[in-house]
């Protein structure tokens, strides 16, 4: 995983540490700060899983997982419990997540007007590409079945079946009850798997 490679593990060592003081040199508050952000990289796996639940591909998620890090170092003193922290460091990357696909949708929608209005720049295009790699067509049939999914629906998903978390950890995290939560995970499982049905049929 990128997070855990060398060029990102010096990126968190200067987000968690920027004055690059040692922490007995530093004020009481920002060490408390500090030690606090770092128990939250504890939970990377997981908010990169929730990434890579709500983006196409790994590099996005990569991306992504950064991005949450990134808030969460500049939001951190507005964390007023700590025993809340690993749910507030989830809603971050279900938001970031969400804010993003947002972003996304509006820019696919201006490159479609645009190249609407110059289809000789998309042809030129168009010709001088190579053909991507073709994906496991499993995985993309899964990633299309998810991405037809309600949100509400959707993130419970992610949440459950890419970040593993437990009933009341996405409870907790979405601000929901338990019940909430198991009866939107039993509808988008079903939703899912009639999708994939769906798709399977097409393509006999």
């Amino acid at each position: 995983m990128v997070l855990e490679d060398a060029g990102t593990e010096r990126a968190i060592t200067m987000i968690a540490d920027p004055s690059g003081l040692r922490d007995d040199a530093r004020p009481a508050d920002e060490s408390r700060a500090a030690v606090s952000l770092e128990s939250l990289f504890a939970h990377r796996e997981i908010v990169f899983r929730i990434c890579l639940g709500f983006s196409r591909n790994y590099a996005e998620a990569e991306d992504l997982a950064q991005d949450v890090y990134l808030k969460a170092h500049r939001n951190l003193p507005r964390l007023k419990n700590p025993d809340t922290a690993r749910e507030w460091l989830f809603r971050i990357a279900r938001n970031t997540c969400l804010d993003h696909q947002k972003t996304s949708r509006l820019r696919r929608f201006l490159l479609f007007q645009w190249m609407v209005r110059r289809p000789e720049t998309r042809l030129a295009g168009v010709a001088g590409e190579s053909a991507p790699h073709s994906p496991d067509p499993r995985l993309a049939d899964l990633k299309i079945a998810v991405r037809s999914l309600p949100p509400k629906l959707r993130e419970a998903f992610v949440l459950r079946e890419y970040a593993h978390l437990s009933y009341e950890d996405i409870a907790a995290s979405l601000g929901l009850k338990t019940g909430t939560v198991m009866s939107r995970l039993h509808r988008a499982r079903a939703a899912v798997a009639r999708k994939l049905q769906e798709n399977r049929h097409e393509q006999r």
